[in-house]
């Protein structure tokens, strides 16, 4: 087929609104040039189940609902004080705690945490980054949601290594400076404590 028949192919799909497309199916999806962000690798956490949570095979867990992901090993950063849980989860990277994502140092931090007053009971009615995996759905120990989003988690369903202690969050408690929120994942409540006292942590990155 010679260019003329070409352009004159075009111009007739042009009247009816459709060059654009067959020039776009004619395109191709090699990667784009440059390199990768090491930091922000293309997201393909995705999969077709509708659950609430995707395990991305990398370490690391989805929440569909909020674009944040979770460290799939909630066992790895523990006994710290708040000070040192905020460094030891900006220092998380690929390599630890079983991540495989390319992330690196400066990607993760603790969760975001509040409530009205100084106590929420039952811990689903909290706010914040870290209440996001708590629900409703599920009222008994540990309190975090399974992978559906419509129940309570087990062993691998989609984290692993939860434990019924309490966990520190980022968010400083705004009536005492010395304190912040925290969550006790046997109890089922959230409250807040001195920052000198040793809890877990629980990274996350990423988010809107």
């Amino acid at each position: 087929m010679n260019k003329v028949t070409v352009r004159s192919r075009c111009v007739t799909l042009i009247a009816v609104g459709l060059c654009g497309f067959v020039s776009a199916r004619a395109g191709s999806l090699e990667p784009p040039l440059g390199p990768v962000s090491p930091t922000r690798p293309p997201d393909k956490c995705f999969d077709n189940s509708g659950n609430r949570f995707v395990d991305c095979g990398n370490g690391t867990v989805k929440d569909s609902v909020t674009g944040l992901f979770w460290l799939k090993n909630a066992n790895c950063i523990v006994g710290q004080n708040w000070a040192m849980a905020n460094i030891k989860a900006a220092e998380l990277g690929h390599g630890q705690c079983g991540l495989t994502d390319g992330s690196l140092p400066g990607d993760w931090r603790l969760p975001t945490l509040t409530c009205s007053g100084t106590y929420c009971n039952p811990i689903s009615t909290a706010t914040g980054e870290f209440a996001s995996i708590f629900g409703p759905a599920c009222t008994t120990a540990p309190y975090v949601l399974n992978t559906a989003g419509t129940g309570c988690w087990a062993e691998g369903n989609p984290f692993s290594g939860v434990q019924s202690t309490y966990f520190w969050s980022a968010t400083s408690y705004a009536g005492e400076p010395n304190d912040a929120w925290l969550v006790y994942l046997n109890g089922g409540f959230v409250s807040t404590d001195i920052k000198y006292i040793n809890l877990d942590a629980w990274p996350v990155r990423g988010g809107p």
